[in-house]
C-alpha cells in the first residue's frame, strides 16, 4: 500500500568553495534515510527527491522545494512531508535592519553546495533561517503543517580545533552581511523579522524540527555517518512509531546516547505522534484477539467464513498498525473454529498470552494444496530451477510466505496454474474451472518474482473457491447488475446478470450498480468483494458499518450498491486499450451476525478500485442476539467485458 509521505532529502559532502572543509558521510546519510523510507515505510520512490553534492545548489534546492512540494498536485493537505538536510551549517552577523527591533545578532544559515561562492548578485549565503522559516510558512499554507524538518548540521564552531574535521559546521569566509538580503526567499522580504531563535523557534506551528543539536552546540560525524542520523535511524527501527511523539523520540535518543551530543526537538507540535500517524494506518490483515477467562483460550475475531479451519496458525502482536515495529509475541493454533470467530491455544506451553492483542494468520492449513506446474525454458532455466527447489512435491511441507500450502505437480492437467518465468515478470496460465468466458487464459504479471505470484494466486484461489458446504442460503440470495444513466443515476436497462454470469459491452466511463436480493428467512450482513484474476487483487466494494445494530439486507428485502446516495458511489471498470476482453468476479459473503471481513482484502494495485463504504476496523460488540450460532454462506458471479469491434478499431 502506497504511503502518503513525500520527502526532500539533501546531503552535501563536497563543497564548491575550496575554503570549505569537505565532509565524509552526508550523502550516505541521505541514502540510508531514503532506504528507510522506501523499505520500511513503503514510500514510492517517485515521492522522494534527493539532491546530493553539486545538485544541491541554493537555486536548485529552492526550485525543487517549489516543484516537488509546494506546487506538487499529488500532495494533499495533511500528507506527511519530510525535509532532511545533512551538511555544513554556519552563521553570519545580521545586516542593519534585519530584525524588527533594529538590534543585531547572528543569522544561522544552511550551507548549500555553492555557499560562499560568487554569483552575479554577490556571494551566495545558502538558506538563512529567515528564508527557511518563510519557506515553511508557505508550504504549510498550501499543504498543512504535517511537516517534519530534520537537520544534521550545526551553527556554532567547536571549541577544540581538532574537532573541526568531524563537525558539520564551517566559518563563512568571504560573504558579507548584505549578501543575506540579496539571497532572501521572496516571501521573506515582505514582513519584518522578529525571530532571533533562528531555526530553533519553539513557538513555530508550521513544522516540527528534529535537530542534531541545540543552539551553541555541535553536530558530529564520522565515516559511518552523522551521529544524529545514525541514532535516529536506529530508533526508527526499534520503536513502535505509531504511538511515539516527536518529543518522546528525542528523549529516547538522549537517554540512549547521553554523552554524544544534545539532540533537539522544537515546535508547538512536538507532542504530536510522528508524521501525524499518516504512514501507520490500520493493517487489515490483523484481527482482534482477547483472552477468554472462561476457557483460558485466546478468542480471535475470525472464523470459517474467513477460511479458518482447525490447525490454522496465528502470530500474536501487540498492535495492528502498518510500518511500526510489531514483533510476534506468541504463536496460536486454532482448536475450536466457529463461523465468525475461533478459539486457540499457544503452540508452546511456555508462551504467555496477553489479555488483549491482535492476530495475523501465518498458516491457513488449507486441506487441498494450491497446485503449481512450472514451465521450463532455456532463457529461464536457472530461475525455474531455483523456484523449483522451493516448492514441495509432497503434502505436509511448510507453507509459503503467504501461509498457504502449495504443491508442485508434474503435469499442467493437475495444476491450478502453470508458471513460465520471463526476463522481467511472470506468465501465468490459469486453469480455474470457473473461467467460462471467452478470453485469454494467459496473464502476464510484470516486475514480480515467481514466488510472489504463487503466493498471491494461492490466496486468491483460496478465497475465490471457498463456500459453506451446507449451503444454508442456497438459491435465496442473488446479485443483479444494472447500468446507470450517468446524469440521473437511475437504471437505464435490464438486469445484465443471468445465472451468475454477466457479459458487458465495454464503454469507457460507464457506471453500474449492484442489487442484492434476499428471499431467505434471515436478516443478513453482506460483504461484497471484487476479485481481479489478472492482478489477483481482492478489493472491498461493500462492507457494512458494524456499529449500526440493524443488518442492512433484510429478509425478503434488497440492498442497492451504487445508488448515488452519500457513501454509495457507482461502480466503474477499466479495460486496457490493448485488451478486447477482460473479466472479474463478484464474491458475496453473507452472515446472520456482523463480522469484520477486512482480512480478505488484497491488492497489488490499491488504486484500481475504491472502497464504496467506509467501515470501522474494530470488531462488533457481541450481544446475546448475535452470540447465537451464525449462519453464513457465499455467492459468486462473474463479469466479462468485451470491447465493441468498431471501438477497438478506432
Amino acid at each position: 500500500m502506497a504511503t502518503r509521505v513525500f520527502a526532500l532529502l539533501i546531503g552535501i559532502d563536497s563543497y564548491k568553495s575550496g575554503n570549505i572543509w569537505n565532509l565524509h558521510s552526508c550523502t550516505e546519510d541521505v541514502d540510508r534515510l531514503r532506504h528507510w523510507l522506501v523499505d520500511d515505510l513503503k514510500v514510492p520512490p517517485d515521492q522522494i527527491h534527493s539532491l546530493l553534492d553539486s545538485q544541491a545548489t541554493k537555486q536548485r534546492i529552492e526550485d525543487t522545494f517549489m516543484e516537488h512540494l509546494v506546487n506538487n498536485p499529488c500532495i494533499e493537505e495533511g500528507d506527511a512531508i519530510i525535509i532532511y538536510f545533512a551538511g555544513h551549517g554556519s552563521s553570519m552577523p545580521a545586516p542593519q535592519g534585519w530584525f524588527e527591533d533594529s538590534s543585531t545578532g547572528p543569522v544561522e544559515v544552511l550551507c548549500t553546495y555553492d555557499f560562499d561562492t560568487k554569483s552575479p548578485q554577490g556571494r551566495i549565503t545558502g538558506i538563512s533561517d529567515r528564508s527557511f522559516n518563510s519557506m515553511m510558512a508557505e508550504l504549510s499554507a498550501f499543504k498543512g503543517n504535517n511537516i517534519t524538518v530534520i537537520l544534521d548540521s550545526c551553527f556554532s564552531s567547536p571549541s577544540d580545533i581538532l574537532e573541526r574535521r568531524n563537525t558539520r559546521w564551517t566559518p563563512t569566509f568571504k560573504a558579507v552581511s548584505d549578501d543575506l538580503y540579496r539571497g532572501l526567499w521572496n516571501n521573506a522580504r515582505k514582513l519584518p523579522y522578529s525571530d532571533k531563535q533562528g531555526f530553533f523557534n519553539s513557538k513555530t506551528t508550521t513544522h516540527t524540527l528534529l535537530a542534531a543539536c541545540g543552539p551553541g552546540q555541535q553536530a558530529a560525524e564520522d565515516k559511518s555517518g552523522g551521529k544524529f542520523t545514525s541514532s535516529l535511524l536506529h530508533a526508527l527501527h526499534e520503536l513502535p512509531l505509531h504511538r511515539t511523539t516527536y518529543a518522546q523520540l528525542i528523549d529516547h535518543l538522549v537517554f540512549n546516547a547521553p554523552d554524544v551530543q544534545q539532540y533537539s526537538c522544537v515546535g508547538q507540535l512536538k507532542q504530536r505522534n510522528l508524521f501525524n500517524d499518516v504512514p501507520f494506518p490500520i493493517d487489515t490483515r490483523f484481527s482482534s484477539a482477547a483472552l477468554d477467562p472462561a476457557s483460558g483460550l485466546m478468542k480471535v475475531e475470525i472464523g470459517t467464513i474467513h477460511g479458518v479451519v482447525e490447525g490454522t496458525e496465528f502470530s500474536l502482536h501487540l498492535h495492528n498498525h502498518r510500518h511500526s515495529r510489531n514483533p510476534m509475541i506468541a504463536t496460536l493454533v486454532a482448536t475450536d473454529v466457529r463461523p465468525t470467530f475461533s478459539f486457540g491455544r499457544p503452540k508452546s506451553p511456555s508462551e504467555t498470552l496477553p489479555k488483549v492483542c491482535f492476530a495475523r494468520i501465518t498458516r491457513w492449513n488449507n486441506r487441498r494444496p494450491f497446485r503449481v506446474y512450472l514451465k521450463s525454458t532455456i532463457t529461464s532455466f536457472f530461475k525455474s530451477w531455483r523456484l523449483r527447489r522451493t516448492l514441495p512435491t509432497k503434502p505436509g511441507s511448510a507453507p509459503t510466505k503467504g501461509g498457504l500450502n502449495v504443491l508442485r505437480v508434474k503435469h499442467p492437467d493437475l495444476a491450478d496454474i502453470s508458471l513460465k518465468l520471463r526476463y522481467r515478470g511472470v506468465e501465468v496460465t490459469q486453469h480455474y474451472p470457473l473461467f467460462t468466458h471467452k478470453h485469454d487464459h494467459v496473464v502476464k504479471i510484470p516486475d514480480k518474482t515467481g514466488s510472489e505470484v504463487i503466493d498471491e494466486a494461492a490466496c486468491f484461489n483460496h478465497h475465490l473457491l471457498r463456500k459453506n458446504n451446507t449451503n444454508p442460503l442456497g438459491g435465496q440470495v442473488h446479485m443483479e447488475l444494472y447500468r446507470l444513466d450517468p446524469t440521473t443515476w437511475t437504471k437505464s436497462g435490464p438486469n445484465l446478470m443471468k445465472n451468475g454470469i454477466a457479459t458487458v459491452e465495454y464503454e469507457r466511463g460507464a457506471i453500474y450498480s449492484i442489487t442484492i436480493r434476499n428471499t431467505s428467512k434471515y436478516d443478513l450482513w453482506p460483504y461484497l468483494m471484487y476479485m481481479d484474476p489478472h492482478t489477483y487483487g481482492i478489493t472491498t466494494l461493500y462492507h457494512p458499518d458494524l456499529s449500526v445494530p440493524e443488518p442492512p439486507l433484510k429478509r425478503n428485502g434488497r440492498l442497492d450498491i451504487g445508488t448515488g446516495k452519500p457513501q454509495s458511489e457507482a461502480l466503474s471498470f477499466a479495460l486496457e486499450e490493448s485488451n478486447h476482453h477482460d473479466s472479474g468476479y463478484l464474491k458475496l459473503f453473507l452472515s446472520s451476525v456482523p463480522v469484520p471481513m477486512h482480512t480478505l482484502e488484497h491488492s497489488s494495485n490499491p488504486d484500481s478500485h475504491r472502497d464504496i463504504f467506509g467501515f470501522d476496523h474494530n470488531p462488533p460488540k457481541r450481544t446475546s442476539t448475535n452470540m447465537k450460532a451464525a449462519v453464513w454462506d457465499t455467492d459468486l458471479a462473474s463479469i466479462a467485458f468485451t470491447r465493441h469491434k468498431a471501438a477497438a478499431s478506432t
